[in-house]
């Protein structure tokens, strides 16, 4: 195993990770807070001994299509733009306590967000932000991490289950059509894991499922909605990479975003609202020294359906005590 992977298995503990920091309803409905790409390389890996885990996430985000259920521009934007740049703060606890083979943990995490939004003057829909920088929905949980597999020595698989909760406790206006929080409880368990068939080769991937609450206040909707509910769905983040240096990683990463119902509108599932992302792009993971760790990822859109994308890219600091 190399200084990398070593490094990785001890303290890189992906948790979950604010990634789509706006909410556009009359689009799409993926919630503030959902970890859409934010984890990537050795993501079943997280800390097996009891102590504190602490990442800065860095994101910039830029939205230049709001798409309908055929995949096209939304005809009610004129050239929708939002420039969307976030800093989450995130903190696990590992415990002394073991189940099934695994150690016992809990996590948060903060996100503070800023988005610029505008649309042209031939737009039909009002586009705009809250304005300044404001606080995202807080996520909290507990995970299970197991330990390793091994393999004449090395790790060879080694997989984490979490429950986690998506708190509205962000800033939110419902006569906004962009917001720092989605505004509603969301239910979001996971599966990561991690396959290493030979120490230099890394194949990763985090299976969410996401359960979303009514929101009783919904913005930029239809006149006469008076709650709205995101259909429930699920989704993958897959990587796959190689050490090429014993301190440098570098692969591929991606995310495939399904919705398993339609919304509903007061109620009533509104027909041809699910959302369809899927994103991918180039990564990499730099041990700067042995107290400090830097993963970058680019996503570029592939597919969207009733959804906003564009360029994202994540910066992620890794910092051992």
């Amino acid at each position: 195993m190399n200084a990398l992977s070593k490094c990785t298995v001890l303290l890189a503990h992906s948790l979950v990770i604010a990634l789509l920091p706006v909410t556009v309803n009359a689009s799409a409905y993926e919630p503030v807070g959902i970890n859409l790409g934010g984890s990537s390389f050795m993501d079943g890996f997280g800390r097996f001994d009891p102590g504190f885990t602490l990442i800065e996430l860095f994101q910039y985000k830029n939205i230049d299509k709001l798409s309908t259920n055929s995949g096209r521009q939304n005809p009610l934007f004129d050239d929708p733009k939002v420039s969307s740049r976030v800093s989450t703060t995130l903190i696990g606890y590992t415990t002394p306590y073991r189940l099934l083979g695994g150690s016992v943990g809990v996590e948060a995490l903060l996100p503070i967000v800023h988005n610029d939004a505008s649309v042209g003057d031939a737009s039909l829909v009002p586009f705009e932000d809250q304005g300044g920088t404001r606080f995202g929905d807080l996520t909290w949980g507990a995970f299970l991490q197991m330990d390793p597999v091994m393999d004449n020595g090395r790790p060879e698989f080694v997989q984490r289950f979490a429950i986690n909760i998506i708190s509205p406790t962000g800033a939110y206006n419902d006569t906004k059509a962009v917001n720092a929080s989605s505004g509603f409880w969301s239910f979001n368990p996971y599966w990561a894991m991690t396959y290493l068939p030979t120490p230099e080769v890394e194949l990763s991937t985090r299976i969410n499922y996401l359960y979303n609450f009514k929101n009783n206040d919904p913005n930029a909707v239809p006149p006469g909605v008076d709650n709205f509910q995101a259909g429930d769905a699920m989704w993958a983040n897959f990587t796959a990479s190689y050490a090429f240096w014993p301190s440098v990683r570098l692969g591929l990463n991606g995310y495939y975003f399904k919705q398993l119902q339609n919304d509903k509108e007061n109620g009533q599932r509104k027909s041809d609202s699910r959302t369809t992302d899927f994103s991918m792009g180039p990564g990499g993971a730099w041990e700067v020294d042995r107290n400090n760790i830097l993963f970058s990822n680019i996503y570029i859109p592939v597919t969207e359906k009733n959804t906003v994308s564009g360029f994202h890219m994540n910066l992620r600091w890794v910092h051992m005590f």
